[in-house]
């Protein structure tokens, strides 16, 4: 149980809402608004909601319970008198099955048993469109790939981009850079590393954050990984690791002795990550636009690879202190992303997995060399289902329960017929 009252701290701090917010399974976050006057009941008993709209779930069951973490609370600095909480899930008095956020504090507590404790910096990658986003916001950006660290249209839209860097700067995240990226109308942003739980929920937040902050400067942000069909080089998520020892001291993957400075400990935990992408790859690549970036393969490594300061590769090595991902795109739920990085990381040292040969050279020009991971999301789906340890070690609820809606996502799809279908077809 927290010490922190959010009853009290709301009149402290002059909040009078709550957005009270989960991680479904299939969406982005989602909450209830609570006024001051109800926290109080909400901190102790949680407040309730069927199930089945983002989870696998029956009518006949209870209603899920959704408890804030006080601890995780932001004072929204464009709108004060707001709060934000990161919440568990609960159902039948206990955590539920299906909760991302509890998913990855067991692969956490996992971690610690062995004397572990990973940190994770993220690359958010997003595109600024018109609201109703069919069409990139800003005409004057259109050279690509020449849009790439462009001062003018930074420039231009200043003001968001100014807002954003100080809303972060308020809540403690120490922003540092923001890029205009190679795509017309794209940015980055990046933000101090912390601990894997604390950065997912963050990541939650950051996407509310950057969407509301656009569409009060009259733009729609997207973190669809191919927003428009024009996009050269299409929005990703890199995902910096570093494993810790308990007492967060000391940084396991650096060896001054060794070639590219990495232990012993990271070329396992390599190895793991490279032994379960193909069946990890669901959980980082999560929606259907997601494999339009894949199957670019410009900037989105699509082959299963490992190298040193490498882009072509899939994992990268940029320094000595960390270990780079560079497959996830922002429609990952954070968590479930956190925590197969995390297992799979692990199931590699336990096993002193060997990732296989260090890559220094463009593996664009040697692709027949190397193995794809998953070209769309039934077959990322398909190699989830039949992988027994990432069912074991982050719960047959939350595989089963992720199958389930993704599933649904794809016969979606697959049920409508496209313009290019129409186009290519028509004449048949």
């Amino acid at each position: 149980m927290s010490s922190i009252d959010l009853e009290e701290t709301a009149k402290k701090l002059g909040i009078d809402y709550f957005l009270v917010s989960y991680s479904p399974l299939n969406a982005d976050s989602r909450c209830s608004l609570i006024p001051k006057k109800a926290i109080k009941m909400v901190q102790d008993k949680g407040c309730g909601m069927p199930a089945a709209m983002f989870f696998k779930s029956s009518p006949a069951e209870p209603e899920m319970v959704i408890k804030p973490d006080p601890s995780t609370l932001i004072q929204l600095p464009w709108k004060p008198n707001f709060g934000w909480l990161s919440s568990d899930l609960y159902m039948y008095n206990k955590p539920y099955e299906q909760c991302p956020r509890d998913c990855l504090k067991r692969q956490i507590q996992d971690a610690q048993s062995m004397g572990y404790f990973m940190k994770s910096g993220i690359e958010p990658e997003f595109m600024l469109l018109t609201k109703d986003g069919k069409r990139l916001y800003d005409e004057c950006d259109m050279q690509q790939p020449m849009s790439l660290q462009d001062p003018h249209s930074t420039l231009r839209h200043s003001n968001f981009l100014c807002e954003l860097a100080d809303c972060m700067e308020k809540i403690g995240w120490n922003p540092y850079e923001i890029d205009h990226e190679s795509s017309c109308c794209q940015y980055e942003i990046n933000f101090d590393y912390v601990d894997c739980l604390k950065m997912s929920d963050r990541q939650m937040f950051m996407k509310f954050m950057i969407k509301q902050l656009a569409e009060i400067h009259g733009v729609k942000a997207s973190f669809m990984a191919v927003p428009l069909p024009e996009v050269l080089c299409a929005n990703g998520l890199h995902t910096n690791i570093s494993l810790w020892n308990s007492n967060s001291t000391k940084n396991l993957f650096e060896d001054d002795t060794d070639e590219i400075g990495l232990s012993s400990l990271g070329y396992n935990f390599i190895g793991g990550l490279l032994n379960n992408i193909e069946s990890a790859c669901a959980l980082y690549c999560s929606t259907v636009n997601s494999y339009k970036r894949l199957n670019r393969g410009v900037w989105c490594p699509n082959k299963i690879s490992w190298g040193g300061n490498n882009r072509s590769v899939l994992i990268r090595v940029p320094v000595s202190d960390r270990i780079e991902l560079r497959l996830p795109d922002a429609a990952a739920n954070p968590y479930l992303m956190h925590a197969a990085i995390l297992s799979t990381g692990l199931d590699g040292i336990k096993n002193k997995t060997d990732p296989g040969p260090r890559v220094d050279f463009d593996v664009q020009n040697y692709s027949g060399q190397f193995k794809k991971v998953p070209m769309s999301l039934d077959a990322a789906l398909n190699k989830l289902e039949s992988n027994e340890f990432l069912r074991e070690s982050l719960g047959q609820g939350i595989i089963d329960g992720f199958l389930h809606m993704k599933r649904k996502e794809w016969d979606s799809f697959m049920s409508q017929i496209t313009q290019w279908e129409i186009n290519y077809y028509s004449n048949i």
